[in-house]
């Protein structure tokens, strides 16, 4: 069983222990586990909307984003916040979010606005995607993981600019963040479910 059909039965089951609302999925992960594409495949076979996490990367000075430790990482790198404010929130009342992403091009500050249109059910994919102040808006949440050696070839070699990596150097500063996260906040056994991002 692939792993979109795994995540498909999964939000079948929910859909009828529900019977009726939004079914919203969190698709976290490592850096470069293959969420992007697990969540390209979910909107292809369910017809979901996707919500990316990366959107939200939150705008600060460089110098003081280096200055976070491991454990601040987790709740800055990421506005959080807005995230549940503008897209999450509008999405499961079954509005459509609007929102302003990251402009990964210029390396700071805010793009285009982002109209993402309401569905039946709703995928962010992203680190830090199941965060526990997510609990009152995902309704599973599905851990994608890959080989390590797997994910490194990936965030050598991005698909896109959303998936940019910054030098070698930040990216140490940026693994202690998700280690901590994986470890402490949101280890494998407080996941729905499982999934091989590795197809």
């Amino acid at each position: 069983m692939s792993p979109a059909e795994s995540v498909r039965l999964a939000v079948r089951t929910r859909q009828l222990e529900r019977v009726d609302g939004v079914i919203v999925v969190a698709l976290d992960g490592r850096s470069g586990a293959g969420k992007s594409t697990l969540a390209d495949a979910i909107a292809r076979e369910l017809g979901a909307a996707v919500v990316h996490g990366d959107d939200f990367y939150r705008d600060m000075p460089d110098a003081e984003r280096r200055a976070l430790s491991p454990a601040q990482g987790v709740d800055r790198f990421f506005d959080w916040q807005r995230l549940g404010d503008e897209a999450l929130e509008p999405l499961r009342g079954r509005r459509p979010a609007r929102f302003h992403c990251f402009d990964w091009i210029k390396g700071h500050g805010l793009g285009d606005m982002i109209v993402v249109e309401p569905r039946e059910i709703v995928v962010i994919e992203g680190v830090y995607s199941a965060r526990p102040e997510f609990e009152h808006l995902v309704d599973l949440k599905a851990l994608v993981t890959t080989e390590d050696a797997k994910r490194t070839q990936r965030r050598a070699h991005p698909a896109g600019d959303r998936n940019r990596q910054a030098p070698e150097a930040w990216d140490a500063h940026w693994d202690a963040a998700e280690v901590v996260y994986f470890e402490t906040i949101r280890p494998p056994g407080a996941f729905d479910l499982i999934v091989a991002g590795d197809a």
